[in-house]
């Protein structure tokens, strides 16, 4: 019997989410979450291109929490509403219905997330005997599982780091590619990323984890911000990006330990093309990847590459295809080591 599901969100990521819910031969659709008033009352595969469904958006969270479905998929944007993101789905992990989260990046390593965001998800978790993962790709599946992964043919580990390289030129959030990350700023100018402590909040879990299966206590952290321009406009999918201002974006998150990294998060993020910096750049004919470096005795890496278009379906089919180990999985709140290894179950016909 499939497990019935109620998705929420139908933003860039959203709806690719909400597309492979329908395509998983081992999930229905049952209800479906929207916070759009135009998008309320209507068939939801019109909103993700696919064909009806049967199924009516609302935004009535009661409707759907007396559905007692079997998961709710919550793609909810949370930066800046991180507690909202929390509230909302308390009443569904009370009610026994399990959570997948793309938003509450504090729970990528549970043991560490801040006990005013752990409890209350635990607490509900013992009432409903339900279960609650966060996954996606960065933080999520690429800066964790693949990392986690990458450990076994390792010998001496010296520092793990994880990557994330390429082209981010068709983003429409403008508001976090210019706040948060710096896109557009003059030169010296320090984003939300770095003064509002972004980068750690979002970032932290991930290096928490690797340390963990490492077995290395933390001892400090230490971080690294700088942009690059180029000598002319261009046009991005959040507007304009002048002539001098960034373009490009570095950073690292460094987890420390005996004075050295022992866990690095890396980025380098652009939004235009043609830069002349000796930056790192995804390996082949890929526009974007994530890349996990072994550094030790011997040193090796390993690189998932996108081709265009698909960056935000491997985005967010973690989340999908997490959804039966969530639901096998015992109840409480999940790392990446409490759920079963899972996968696509979407197969091309064949006979």
């Amino acid at each position: 019997m499939a497990l019935r599901v109620v998705h929420c969100g139908t933003g860039n990521m959203g709806k690719v989410g909400l597309r492979g819910v329908l395509r998983h031969p081992d999930l229905e659709l049952v209800g479906h979450y929207v916070w759009s008033p135009e998008k309320v009352g209507l068939d939801s595969g019109s909103l993700c291109g696919q064909g009806p469904t049967g199924v009516v958006t609302t935004n009535n969270w009661e409707d759907l929490l007396a559905l007692n479905a079997d998961c709710l998929t919550y793609f909810g944007d949370s930066i800046g509403r991180e507690e909202q993101s929390i509230r909302e789905v308390i009443p569904f992990l009370e009610a026994g219905t399990n959570v997948i989260s793309f938003s509450a990046f504090a729970l990528a390593h549970p043991s560490t997330a801040p006990a005013e965001v752990r409890e209350p998800i635990e607490a509900a978790c013992r009432k409903g005997g339900s279960s609650m993962f966060f996954t996606g790709i960065d933080p999520g599946w690429a800066t964790t599982d693949l990392a986690i992964a990458a450990l076994a043919p390792a010998d001496r580990v010296d520092c793990v780091r994880v990557l994330e390289l390429g082209w981010w030129g068709e983003y429409t959030a403008e508001f976090v590619c210019r706040e948060y990350f710096g896109f557009g700023k003059e030169p010296g100018h320090q984003p939300i990323l770095i003064t509002g402590g972004f980068l750690k909040k979002m970032w932290e879990p991930t290096l928490q984890q690797i340390a963990e299966v490492l077995q290395v206590e933390i001892e400090d952290w230490e971080s690294v911000y700088e942009t690059d321009c180029l000598d002319h406009d261009i046009e991005t999918g959040f507007g304009t990006v002048k002539a001098g201002t960034a373009s490009v974006v570095r950073f690292e998150l460094r987890a420390m330990a005996g004075g050295k990294p022992i866990a690095i998060c890396e980025h380098v993020d652009a939004v235009g093309r043609g830069h002349k910096n000796d930056w790192k750049k995804p390996f082949g004919p890929y526009e974007l990847s994530h890349r996990v470096e072994i550094e030790g005795d011997p040193s090796f890496s390993v690189e998932i590459g996108y081709p265009p278009g698909a960056g935000g379906p491997c985005t967010v089919m973690p989340v999908v295809n997490s959804i039966p180990a969530v639901c096998a999985a015992r109840p409480g709140l999940l790392g990446p080591l409490d759920v079963p290894r899972y996968w696509t179950r979407n197969v091309r016909p064949i006979g």
